[in-house]
């Protein structure tokens, strides 16, 4: 029953293990390890894009983003998010290939001159932890499908009617913590009460920062997201249809629920969404949190199998390397050189059908308002189910190459 989650595991450990060890936690440190996997037409499967990363730039942090570094810093850098930015990476390198003429193991150009992903491809995602938010809380008597829930839950079926409901009153059962913490504008919050009582679940949440409120919000928030309405974002849209993941595994030695996840990534919205393949694996990372690793690692990894495949190493949402003062290269999956990328891909091949045709100065926010097709399904999702999803402020988003 676990072949499928534990060959996707083994291969995302091993694909780490092989990476060289700048960036990699020491001896007391933990980290979290995130890859996306590719399934091809004839079954195989390899690791497209790999992340580690912990670590989410405060509010007043961003506020502080030099003009010369807009689009270059990154604001989270959670492993799952990471991992998913390489995978773009890993998406405009296959769409040059094929429109160089040679031949991509998930793409090719059909009869109308459009970038069309071969119909038995399939795209897996790893994560050696559940994702921070809602996937993450649950009984900590309850990790199996079949036990009865013992927490607070808020059914979401009707937005406008959320209604708080205790299943179970044992005062010595407690519940998995999550550190991201709900929207403001959310109508309910946690009651931080001892036990079962300490969270709710359903609502919005944000990432946790060094006592400093973050403006990124959770990895189960953005992997609900992510679900509904694809990975591969706006400005890809402009290429591309829409990928989503096939599959997710969790891995081992960790706490985990499909209760949990499945109501974190779908059901909390409604009952009709989309409910991906989930599992979890029994192999487990060993630099995982847990025993002698207390401190989480500060630096992240980054790697997509690119024709010219290299890591990266990121340090407080910059290159390693990288300040103020010391300027270095970008991080390739920052939003400047995806954006870049993007537009360098449109003006190569000017015989690609698409809707874009942009000056030679534009914000990467104009750029993104181009992606129609894409902006009105996010729109009518949060009119539908993310009502409380905060905009991105326009400071973060109004740079030009």
């Amino acid at each position: 029953m676990n072949e499928f989650p534990n060959k996707v595991a083994k291969l995302c450990i091993e694909k780490y293990n092989a990476l060289k060890k700048t960036g990699k936690p020491t001896d007391i440190e933990w980290t979290i390890l995130s890859g996306i996997l590719l399934k091809t037409e004839c079954g195989s499967l390899s690791v497209v894009s790999l992340a580690t990363g912990t670590k989410c730039l405060g509010e007043s942090e961003l506020v502080k983003t030099t003009r010369c570094e807009k689009g270059c810093r990154l604001s989270d850098s959670h492993a799952e998010v990471l991992t998913r930015r390489a995978f773009l990476r890993y998406l405009y390198d296959q769409i040059d290939i094929v429109l160089s003429g040679s031949r991509s193991k998930i793409l090719f150009l059909n009869k109308e001159n459009k970038l069309e992903i071969y119909p038995n491809v399939s795209f897996h995602f790893f994560s050696s932890q559940s994702p921070c938010g809602d996937c993450s809380i649950f009984p900590k008597d309850n990790i199996e499908e079949e036990c009865p829930a013992k927490i607070r839950k808020i059914t979401c079926a009707d937005k406008d009617k959320l209604t708080l409901e205790l299943h179970g009153n044992d005062k010595n059962s407690d519940i998995y913590r999550t550190g991201a913490k709900c929207l403001k504008i959310e109508k309910l919050q946690d009651p931080k009460l001892p036990g079962v009582d300490y969270h709710i679940t359903g609502p919005l949440r944000t990432k946790p920062g060094r006592g400093d409120p973050t403006l990124s919000l959770s990895c189960s928030d953005k992997m609900a997201k992510w679900n509904m309405i694809g990975v591969q974002g706006s400005l890809l849209s402009l290429l591309i249809s829409q990928i989503k993941l096939e599959s997710i595994t969790i891995g081992g030695g960790c706490p985990f629920s499909l209760e949990a996840m499945e109501r974190g990534l779908c059901k909390r919205f409604s009952s009709k969404l989309h409910v991906p393949k989930i599992f979890q694996a029994d192999i487990a990372f060993a630099q995982r949190k847990g025993g002698k690793r207390i401190n989480p690692c500060p630096s992240s990894i980054i790697w997509c199998a690119v024709r010219k495949s290299d890591i990266e190493i990121a340090v407080q949402g910059r290159k390693q390397g990288a300040t103020k003062k010391r300027k270095g290269h970008n991080l390739l999956v920052s939003k400047r050189a995806l954006l870049e990328t993007c537009l360098k891909i449109c003006d190569k091949y000017k015989n690609i059908k698409t809707d874009i045709s942009h000056p030679k100065k534009i914000t990467y926010y104009d750029c993104k308002r181009w992606s129609v097709q894409y902006q009105s399904a996010w729109k009518q999702l949060k009119k539908e189910f993310f009502s409380s999803w905060p905009d991105k402020p326009l400071y973060l988003q109004d740079f030009i190459l």
